[in-house]
Parts: structure tokens; sequence; C-alpha cells
């Protein structure tokens, strides 16, 4: 799908050109995608111009392959690059983990899980071996929220996981560096724990649990998502969306766990998740400050608005900007190692930042 040089090939599609061709009609049984409404930049108080600049910005980088901003509930922008289109899914990487937390708080809704403080141990007896270290114990589902479980970071020992047998297992024999709970350290088998401890749980997969709960009332559909040898989905990671099924998600969250007048998440769940529990002092990360971190949520600030956000590797992100009643949805090429991501990841911010945030009259 993608040329080798990236060839930027997308034209600035906005929703008052193009509203004849931005139909989300049904194409087949299963297809349930939400048809996001269409509006002028300016009829939602935006500036056309520094959107339009925005899009071209995102196609001389080379490696964006859409941008959508949501305002109001409105599409006022959208573009797509590379061979991709508003019906293409897009490996969304660590978006998931927002997903995930959600499913999370619909399980305790349900009954599912009684509380976080159930200890993760208790839902995998087969993988306790004799000398395990006795701090495992101790972890709790919050903690993997949190990503305090105490193992070693994603950059250090993702692949190691990765390309072993059984992911759950060699996630749980890992070695804590740090007590549980007592340190945030991103690792991205700690939220596929939380996968599988939904699958045992429920009684269902991870899977199947999001169609009939969160999916379905969201009117979206994930296209795809890998699994582990044993079959476990991929918790927090390799989910495909289209760029306008993410950005239901940041509605979702916007409207406090409510869609379409039906409370799909609980509305306090939501307001947990997004709560700082890291507190890290003065943290910036390109154009985003005040960085820190919620149940799988990213927190911040951008030009002075509070800022929620879904980010996954490489420059895939939901950004929600609450008093701004804003969304902004970005995908990218991923498939980058640990250094060059992070560089395409503050790039995408900065557009976002010094063109979208500022073309809010």
């Amino acid at each position: 799908m993608k040329t080798s040089a990236r060839i930027f090939r997308g034209l600035l599609l906005f929703a008052v050109i193009i509203s004849s061709s931005c139909s989300d009609e049904p194409t087949g049984p299963g297809d349930v995608s939400y048809n996001w409404p269409i509006s002028t930049p300016e009829e939602q108080g935006m500036n056309s111009q520094l959107l339009t600049q925005a899009i071209s910005q995102g196609g001389n980088l080379g490696f964006v392959d859409c941008i959508l901003v949501i305002k109001n509930g409105y599409i006022v922008a959208e573009n797509y690059y590379n061979g991709y289109d508003k019906d293409t899914p897009h490996d969304v990487r660590s978006v998931s983990k927002s997903f995930l937390s959600a499913l999370t708080g619909i399980a305790l809704r349900d009954g599912h899980l009684d509380s976080l403080g159930l200890k993760m141990l208790d839902f995998f007896p087969e993988y306790v071996y004799q000398s395990i270290d006795p701090r495992k114990y101790d972890i709790t589902i919050r903690h993997l929220l949190m990503m305090r479980m105490g193992i070693d970071g994603d950059e250090n020992i993702y692949n190691q996981v990765y390309n072993s047998s059984n992911w759950v297992k060699t996630t749980i024999e890992l070695p804590l560096l740090y007590n549980p709970g007592s340190r945030f350290l991103y690792n991205t088998y700690q939220t596929h724990l939380l996968s599988a401890i939904i699958t045992k749980a429920s009684g269902m997969s991870t899977m199947e649990f999001a169609k009939r709960f969160l999916f379905s009332e969201m009117k979206i559909e994930c296209n795809e998502w890998q699994q582990d040898p044993q079959g476990y989905y991929f918790g927090g990671n390799s989910m495909d969306f289209t760029p306008r099924n993410m950005a239901r998600l940041g509605y979702l969250y916007l409207n406090n766990g409510n869609m379409d007048g039906k409370q799909i998440v609980p509305a306090e769940w939501v307001e947990e998740s997004l709560t700082n529990f890291t507190n890290f002092n003065n943290s910036t990360w390109g154009d985003l400050n005040d960085v820190n971190y919620g149940y799988l949520w990213w927190l911040g600030k951008i030009k002075g608005h509070k800022v929620f956000l879904a980010i996954g590797h490489g420059g895939q992100f939901v950004v929600n900007i609450p008093d701004l009643n804003m969304i902004v949805v970005t995908t990218a090429e991923w498939q980058l190692d640990w250094n060059t991501a992070d560089q395409h990841e503050r790039a995408i911010l900065s557009i976002a930042a010094n063109y979208i945030f500022t073309a809010v009259n």
C-alpha cells in the first residue's frame, strides 16, 4: 500500500467539499461504522487556512498517513497520505491501551472483576513457580493499569517477550527491578496480562468481550487484533481501526463515557482513568508539557490546554482537548526503531500544537 519513497499523495479534504464522498454507509452486515457529521472549519470556530497548513505540513513529513480533526462533534479537516483513505484500517499500536482501559472499566461495572486490588497471580496459578519472587504476589490489576508492575521497560525487553513461545508466562517470569506499585515503567506486556485477565474473568476472549460491550455500542469495528501463541489478544497493542473509529474513543471520553444517549463506560471510571497517578515534576516531551499518566491514558498540556492522549508507536495519536471540545487523530508509519519513532511522534505533535490548536478562534 505504501511506496518505498512514502510519497505524499493525499489531497486536502475539508468536509464541505467532500460531503458527497464521505459517507460511512454500511458495506456489509458486519459494518457498523459511525457516520460522522461534517462541517466547515469556520462554522466550528476554526481557521481553515491554518488547518490547510497543518495538512500540508503532514504531507511534507512523508511518514504521516492521516490527519483528522473533530471539533464540536464534526469533522472539520481530514486528509490521507501514502495510499490510505477513510476506509483503510491502520495498526494503532499502543492507542490500543486506552481501549483496553475502557474494557477494564466495563469488566468492573459488570462484576467480572471485583476490584482493581485483585492479585495478578491469582489469575495465573499455572505460572507460579517454586523460586518465584515473593513480591510478585503483591502485583494487582491496578499496578498493571498504572504501569507499576516493577518490570523493565519496553525498549529493553519488548522483543524478548514477543519472540518467546508464551508471552504471559515469560512476562510473569521477568525479574522485578522495583517493588510493585513503587515506580512507573512503561511496558506493553503488563497490559497483555490485563487482556488475559479479562479473558479469564469474563469467560470470553478479549475481542468478543470488546465487540459485545464496547465496539458495537460505539458503532465501530476493530478490523484486526493480533493474538499471542496461546490465543490471548494482544493487550495494549496491534489493534486495527480506521482513524474515524479511533476518534470515537476520544469522543466517548470527552463525553464522560456517554455516547448517543447511552452510558457505555461508567462516568466515574472515565474520571478515575484520567487522574494523574504519576505526578512527574515539570515533565516535557516535545510540545506536550506536564506529562503524566492515568490508567492507560497519557495526560498533559499543549499550548496551555489540558489534554489526555492515546499514543501509539511512531505517531498514532488520539489527542483530546476538553476545553476546546476537539479531537485530533493521526496515524503514521510505525515499523520503526525507538529513536526514530520518538522523533516522528514529536514532529506530529508539533503540527498539532502549532497549526491545529492555534486554528481555534
